[in-house]
């Protein structure tokens, strides 16, 4: 099967640019990559077009900085995946090289597929080089152990051995779905049309996972099999705790509405985003690629030129 994966940024060409090294030592290499950038101011992000990530199968949307509208690029992103099975992580995210297989070899028929990732500080990932990561080294517990000694309680993650399937079952969490780190098939996203574009920051990806839930795809919680680094950050700027609350609540009842679809999503969301110029996005990509048919396509009737602008972040 065909793998596209989704991975999502704002203003944080470092921490992307380690992602993408990440899925370079990829044991399975993905079909595409496609990068939602969520209104970044483009200086920093030069990288993407350097020699060393030109083996990657890389596309990019962007759309202008409006507040948190993290879902909505992820519906515009998915648009234009055109692969079976769908993985997302973040952009201050770096895979284990075994991220993607391991995701692969997991997946299960109307099942998603989740799990956390390990945060770690910035005094130790800013010494991370390109090698340690493009190497692993950066998963090994004696490498961290130099500069972060706390990363042993994190031992049994980062080397789980046999121990990983009971492990998996031990920790076992019902319906959750963490945007940094999950995957599912292709047609199980569109049955309930993507994301919910009127969440901030807050339960936004479980929200997913309970509509998912409503229609009949189980979830799988695998800690010690879908392993990733967060590159830890402060969430001053965009965590407004009244929304934050407010989302809960609406997640609590989504579990006894059995709410499965929204209107405003997945099927739609590039015809919206290019019917309003001040937020049109932007689709860049190096090949030409046949679709099968699927609301996962999108043709556009004309080429936009919008060139990227700095805006200020607000709270959603």
């Amino acid at each position: 099967m065909s793998v596209s994966v989704v991975i999502s940024t704002y203003n944080n060409p470092t921490g992307l640019r380690m992602c993408l090294l990440g899925m370079m030592s990829q044991t399975v290499l993905p079909d595409q990559i496609i990068i939602a950038d969520d209104g970044s101011d483009q200086a920093g992000y030069g990288f993407l077009s350097e020699a060393l990530f030109s083996s990657l199968p890389i596309e990019k949307v962007w759309h202008p900085d409006r507040g948190w509208q993290k879902n909505l690029i992820l519906n515009i992103a998915l648009r234009h995946c055109h692969s079976d099975y769908l993985i997302f992580c973040d952009g201050d995210t770096i895979p284990r090289s075994d991220f993607i297989e391991s995701h692969l070899r997991h997946a299960r028929p109307k099942t998603f597929l989740s799990a956390s990732a390990i945060d770690v500080p910035q005094h130790v990932y800013r010494n991370f080089t390109d090698a340690h990561i493009t190497d692993n080294l950066i998963f090994e517990p004696s490498f961290l152990d130099r500069e972060w000694p706390e990363s042993n309680k994190h031992l049994l993650r980062l080397q789980p051995g046999r121990l990983e399937k009971t492990l998996n079952l031990i920790t076992w969490r019902y319906c959750v779905l963490r945007g940094a780190n999950f995957s599912l098939w292709r047609d199980d996203i569109e049955s309930v049309n993507g994301f919910d574009e009127s969440y901030g920051y807050g339960s936004e990806d479980r929200e997913l996972g309970v509509r998912l839930r409503n229609i009949g795809v189980s979830s799988r919680w695998l800690k010690f099999s879908l392993i990733q680094l967060h590159l830890s950050h402060s969430k001053t700027g965009y965590r407004d705790p009244h929304v934050v609350r407010m989302q809960r609540w609406k997640l609590r009842k989504l579990f006894l509405t059995r709410k499965t679809r929204v209107a405003a999503g997945l099927a739609t969301a590039c015809e919206r985003s290019s019917a309003m110029p001040e937020s049109q996005y932007v689709h860049t990509s190096e090949k030409t690629m046949t679709h099968a048919s699927s609301i996962l396509q999108f043709v556009p009737t004309q080429q936009h030129n919008n060139q990227p602008a700095s805006r200020k972040r607000h709270a959603a």
